[in-house]
């Protein structure tokens, strides 16, 4: 199985795909947690605009940590510039994602949880190419190492 791994490996667009794979990975680890606090805190009583901050923080760490050690395998690498990029990006995307929240929920009066799931389908997809090209400048290897 291992020999048959490897040589897949061996294809850029596999190469590509796994990578991919362990971002959704880690993408759906962090969802779930995220999704989790949203619901948590919003069954307490509070407002979108809060608890999606919060959610969203608690999430940006662990993304940080799981994509850096195990999607990019950049934990070698200079953390200081790795982290003060992932925070700008995502402090960023954050905006972004309650402004997009705050046009669909509140002037466009869509269902709270759709609002809420388009944001978070934005921060994802624009998250992982900024991750990728920027703060982790993961290069293809020809022929990677495993």
């Amino acid at each position: 199985m291992k020999n048959l791994f490897d040589k897949l490996m061996q294809n850029r667009l596999f190469r590509e795909l796994f990578l991919l794979f362990k971002y959704g990975i880690v993408g759906i680890v962090n969802t779930g947690l995220t999704t989790g606090i949203f619901f948590l805190l919003s069954h307490l009583g509070l407002k979108y605009y809060v608890y999606t901050v919060i959610g969203y923080i608690v999430g940006i760490l662990t993304s940080f940590f799981l994509n850096r050690k195990y999607t990019f395998k950049k934990d070698n690498e200079n953390i200081t510039r790795q982290i003060i990029l992932f925070f700008v990006i995502s402090a960023c995307l954050l905006g972004l994602v309650q402004l997009i929240q705050y046009l669909l929920i509140d002037v466009l009066s869509l269902k709270e949880w759709l609002g809420v799931g388009i944001g978070m389908v934005f921060y994802t997809v624009t998250g992982f190419l900024l991750n990728r090209n920027v703060v982790f400048k993961y290069k293809d290897k020809e022929n990677p190492e495993q």
